[in-house]
């Protein structure tokens, strides 16, 4: 066997750091002049906006800007589609909608973002976004997960009206069904799952900043491939040169699978960063970060052969 081997206990050099307090999250980075975005979120699971006021929000003390769908568009900025080799039932390529990064018509679930506001403090970002003026005309919606697929129910995306983005099976189906037809005892059981948070201590968090002299972007995030996601935001979101755009994951306070990136701040905390000429940071809470987690059911069946 060589040094290293399945199983065997490796050294973990960077717990007495973590354990003396000397870790270094994304909240221990800050920069001078920094600037704080908050996001302004639907309170519905589905509906139309028919209006977006923002100049009250624009007026308030200390606020630098305040962004909506149209202003996210109108710099070429969209958030990249799914791109994963799945199908559809009928053998389609599977639904992959173009999301935007700010709704500009139509809501699609409670926290989808609307409207982003950018102020000198935390404080007056959060008052600030609470000015925002937004008329919604609400559209039937579900629940539950499994209500999507039932005939009549409300579609999410016209392009998409039985609401089946991909449909994956994995295994032998019919070797399983046999295996449990012939088993001495089987064990059914349907389990829902709500809502889940994966409750990681440290809450999400970007920090975008601009190099005007060398014309690029740096974004600190606790991401967990922080190269993946410098490649997804180089070539698919602002269509610049991987060298244009930099990604720095220092200590992630957990994950678990969670942390990736898509998300709205880590792409526009760099591109208001870029606008403003100031470093732009965005906090998340727990209660923003799962705002788009849903339920669903899960049915298990177990065979035992005696």
């Amino acid at each position: 066997m060589g040094k290293y081997g399945i199983g065997q206990p490796v050294v973990r050099f960077e717990d007495p750091r973590l354990l003396r307090g000397q870790g270094r999250f994304i909240n221990d980075v800050n920069m001078h002049g920094q600037v704080h975005a908050v996001f302004v979120r639907s309170p519905h699971a589905h509906a139309k906006i028919a209006r977006i006021d923002t100049a009250a929000a624009s007026r308030a003390p200390g606020v630098l800007a305040v962004y909506t769908g149209h202003d996210v568009a109108a710099d070429g900025l969209s958030m990249p589609k799914a791109n994963m080799p799945r199908k559809r039932p009928d053998g389609k390529p599977m639904f992959a909608p173009q999301r935007p990064p700010l709704v500009t018509d139509r809501v699609r679930y409670v926290g989808d973002p609307v409207a982003m506001v950018v102020a000198e403090t935390l404080a007056e970002a959060k008052d600030a976004a609470e000015l925002v003026e937004i008329d919604y005309e609400a559209l039937p919606s579900v629940t539950l997960t499994e209500d999507t697929v039932k005939p009549g129910a409300p579609a999410v995306w016209d392009d998409c009206p039985d609401n089946v983005s991909n449909f994956t099976e994995r295994g032998n189906k019919a070797a399983a069904e046999e295996a449990i037809k012939g088993a001495a005892k089987v064990i059914k059981r349907r389990y829902v799952i709500t809502r889940v948070h994966a409750q990681y201590m440290e809450p999400r968090g970007t920090l975008g900043v601009y190099d005007q002299g060398e014309d690029r972007m740096t974004l600190y995030a606790d991401v967990q491939y922080p190269h993946r996601v410098r490649n997804m935001l180089a070539q698919n979101v602002f269509k610049v040169p991987e060298s244009k755009m930099r990604v720095i994951a220092q200590d992630v306070g957990g994950g678990f699978g969670t942390k990736g990136w898509r998300s709205v701040d880590p792409m526009l905390t760099p591109s208001a960063a870029r606008k403003l000429r100031r470093p732009g940071r965005c906090h998340r809470s727990v209660t923003a970060a799962g705002a788009s987690l849903h339920s669903a059911p899960r049915d298990l069946r177990t065979a035992s052969s005696a």
